[in-house]
């Protein structure tokens, strides 16, 4: 993932739980990513208003899912559970490595350190240490760095790694999902709230699966 562009436009819906679901479904049945996004377009699956808005919610779910194993999708398609947030969370980290850094850096650093209580002040010295050597974040606009952080936030609550009042969750995965990860990039595990004990396991659950 070295060299990537940082994109900032994971705005547009959020975890996007539901809408997911229905595309995750299309890309099994279609077999293909551009195909899948002109039958949901269509469909309107991802149920918005406006035709713009079917557009852009559909683009978005397609990008971030498009890279997920078969397995994965089959989670995601099922409904919005425990696992699904999870693989959920884990692709929009693939596509956006300020989300990666915030799960690895703020929600798993403060989960470790058992300090689990985030806060908006936390976001913002995250992005401050970040815009020190990314020109991406340098030169957001206030309004973009507010709305990154609204979303951000929201975001890792739905996928249930921040409680009600705001204390980090340690993420609760098996080793089906785990398996998927490993599949997809076994360096985004890092990107989720667990505990050194549960990253062993899970080491060991898909090393188990290739022998």
């Amino acid at each position: 993932m070295a060299g990537e562009p940082y994109r900032l436009s994971f705005t547009t819906g959020g975890l996007m739980v539901t809408e997911s679901a229905a595309v995750a479904g299309l890309l099994l049945s279609e077999g293909d990513a551009s195909r899948a996004r002109s039958v949901a377009v269509e469909r309107n699956v991802v149920q918005q208003r406006m035709r713009r808005s079917t557009v852009r919610v559909t683009s978005e779910a397609v990008q971030r899912l498009a890279v997920m194993p078969r397995a994965g999708l089959r989670i995601i398609a099922d409904g919005p559970g425990t696992q699904s947030r999870i693989l959920l969370w884990v692709a929009a980290c693939a596509r956006y490595r300020l989300l990666r850094d915030f799960g690895r850096e703020v929600l798993r650093d403060r989960l470790l350190a058992e300090r689990p209580l985030v806060e908006p002040d936390d976001f913002e010295t995250f992005w401050n240490v970040q815009s020190a050597w990314v020109d991406a974040l340098r030169d957001a606009a206030p309004s973009t760095r507010v709305k990154l952080r609204q979303t951000t936030f929201r975001m890792a609550r739905d996928a249930g790694f921040l409680d009600e009042a705001g204390r980090v969750v340690a993420a609760a995965l098996t080793s089906d999902t785990a398996h998927v990860i490993s599949e997809l990039d076994a360096s985004l595990v890092m990107s989720l709230p667990l505990h050194d004990g549960q990253l062993a396991g899970i080491g060991a659950e898909v090393g188990g699966r290739h022998d």
